[in-house]
């Protein structure tokens, strides 16, 4: 069977397809899979690498909002972008065709979706958010079948012909990873210490890091307390390093980038993040009480909706743009993480909102996509 992935640009919309690869390569190792998406994206970075998943970079971007020139720029790849895809879709010849989001979906998957009513191709779409990205909204009229991750996310459509309530994979390493002195020594963190873990997504986030950077002082006093901070960016890490030298902060430990992330959640006593879709689905399934950040910027104010999804559960905290423009980011870190008995509480309330079957699910419509292309 051949399967094509098509999306990305952030981790949001890649790891949930890597953990939809990883799961297509355990049941079904013959099975022979393809990628598509931006020059740009993350998966730009991490596909390549991948040996045995063919990556196809296409020249599409998004449409920008209130800029004439960049709309029409944009149009105009998505026409070279359109015939890109086609080559693709020659090449690789897919059963299957699978969009996780992003606008690099677009294209291969309209075309997918217009091939499928003359040829046995079948085409699906997964939506990691509360609100469905404008890519997915699109094309979920066109394609076999929408599947998301939140029962809320049917509002964004309901011109859907099929839509299926999976959950939001994540990477297996993240769900049987658990807290050992191994975990705490690849960090170079302390055991008997609490545990905060800061990171901001695959990009980082300069508005969380500034926040440790302004109360370096503050975190360095506090003996009970140690912070990972993974940055996604070398010079901030630098900076932010050297900053927490010099403020005797030798409880802050900085990394750019952490490769095998189960191992950080699993020393992590408290997680600090934005809330995009995938870290959500990481912290409920690995059962962790968190504080999250929203992002402004999001479409759709996508990321401000999972939060409050989240927190209607009772299962984390959320910081909000007052709070943490006043500097009180740390603070309130510091407050959770030294209450027990609200720790345990987000924890089990958060494990009880995560979905440890979205690989299986999502697994489930795939096959029966190839055995409905094959029939």
């Amino acid at each position: 069977m051949r399967v094509l992935f098509a999306g990305g640009g952030t981790g949001g919309h890649v790891y949930p397809a890597i953990a939809m690869i990883d799961e297509l390569r355990r049941r079904s190792p013959s099975v022979e899979v393809a990628y598509v998406g931006t020059r740009r994206g993350l998966e730009a970075r991490i596909l390549p690498k991948w040996t045995d998943v063919r990556f196809f970079p296409i020249r599409v971007r998004g449409i920008p909002r209130g800029r004439p020139l960049g709309a029409v720029r944009a149009l105009a790849e998505l026409a070279v972008a359109l015939v890109e895809s086609i080559v693709v879709l020659v090449r690789v010849r897919p059963h299957v065709v699978i969009g996780v989001g992003g606008y690099s979906s677009f294209p291969p998957l309209l075309l997918a979706a217009w091939l499928g009513r003359l040829f046995p191709i079948r085409t699906l779409v997964h939506e990691q958010n509360v609100v469905g990205g404008l890519a997915n909204r699109l094309l979920a009229r066109f394609v076999d079948v929408v599947m998301v991750s939140f029962r809320e996310s049917a509002a964004s459509f309901p011109r859907a012909r099929k839509l299926v309530v999976t959950g939001n994979p994540i990477r297996e390493e993240m769900l049987h990873v658990t807290r050992s002195d191994e975990a705490y020594r690849r960090f170079g963190l302390d055991p008997e210490r609490r545990t905060i873990l800061v990171f901001g997504g695959s990009t980082g986030s300069i508005e969380l890091t500034e926040a440790i950077r302004r109360d370096a002082t503050r975190i360095a006093e506090d003996r009970k307390l140690q912070i990972l901070v993974v940055t996604g960016d070398d010079t901030r890490t630098r900076a932010l390093a050297d900053e927490m030298r010099a403020a005797g902060a030798a409880n802050v430990v900085v990394r750019t980038y952490v490769e095998e992330m189960g191992h950080a959640f699993a020393v992590a006593d408290l997680v600090v993040c934005r809330s995009g879709a995938t870290s959500l689905a990481e912290i409920t399934a690995c059962g962790k009480a968190s504080l999250l950040v929203p992002w402004r910027g999001a479409a759709d104010d996508h990321q401000r909706k999972n939060a409050g999804r989240l927190r209607a559960d009772g299962a984390c905290a959320v910081a909000d743009d007052e709070l943490v423009a006043r500097g009180g980011l740390v603070r309130l870190m510091q407050e959770i993480a030294g209450d027990d008995a609200r720790l345990d509480r987000l924890a089990r309330n958060a494990r009880r909102s995560g979905r440890t079957g979205a690989r299986a699910a999502i697994f489930a419509e795939i096959v029966g996509r190839m055995r409905g292309a094959h029939a």
